[in-house]
């Protein structure tokens, strides 16, 4: 196999599809994570940040524009390879307007996929915005614009990637999955979240200058009003 070239993770539904690729992108020195579904994506990409993501647009649970949105606010740098069976102009455009790299549809060679997605990793660079937040997940801290970086517990950087992560509005299913202690009841569970998210709130504070971090929805989520890149 050689020298492994690129981290990959592949979000495909179809078990035969998906293995197929896996193995085959493997076979050409990539390091591959294969999902099922945007459940696991943010832990995966946690784990081990990828250079790109080969992503379908049908799946379970949520659409494959709704995970490259929420994907590429946190991670703008990360390259993203459509490969799906829609071949709508409308569906192209959508994908493309999400952050998509490059949009093939099926059925596509797996020869073709591989030249792709090394394509794409060589040309995608971080993007870097001066209105952006960095939260430095090895570090433990996030770092306002032009500022100084702020320390972070290692819950409290997990908070922050999860609502970078959530794009729109992040519920406390969600949060209780990441956050919570099974052995303890959902009510103690709410509370310490609730306190953490007060806490990350009081250490942002003096920076945004009495402006919000985290709002919470009251009956549907939390939603943060800060623009953050993650660097991993």
């Amino acid at each position: 196999m050689g020298i492994s070239l690129y981290n990959i993770i592949i979000v495909e539904d179809n078990t035969e599809l998906r293995q197929g690729l896996e193995d085959h992108l493997s076979q050409e020195g990539f390091r591959v994570a294969a999902l099922e579904d945007g459940e696991q994506l943010s832990a995966a990409i946690s784990a081990n940040t990828p250079n790109a993501i080969l992503v379908d647009l049908n799946l379970p649970n949520e659409d494959g524009i709704d995970i490259i949105k929420r994907v590429k606010r946190a991670y703008p740098q990360l390259g993203v390879v459509v490969l799906t069976a829609r071949v709508r102009s409308l569906d192209r455009k959508q994908a493309y307007e999400a952050g998509a790299d490059v949009y093939l549809t099926k059925p596509a060679g797996a020869d073709e996929v591989s030249t792709v997605l090394k394509s794409v990793c060589r040309r995608v660079a971080p993007v870097a915005q001066d209105k952006d937040w960095v939260l430095d997940l090895r570090g433990h801290r996030i770092v306002p614009p032009g500022g100084h970086g702020i320390d972070l517990t290692g819950r409290e950087c997990l908070l922050l990637h999860e609502l970078a992560l959530s794009a729109h509005l992040l519920s406390f299913n969600r949060l209780n999955e990441v956050l919570g202690d099974a052995d303890v009841s959902e009510k103690v569970n709410k509370i310490r979240i609730e306190q953490l998210i007060s806490r990350v709130r009081q250490k942002l504070a003096p920076t945004l200058g009495g402006g919000a971090s985290i709002k919470v929805l009251r009956g549907k989520g939390y939603r943060l009003c800060i623009t953050v890149r993650v660097e991993a």
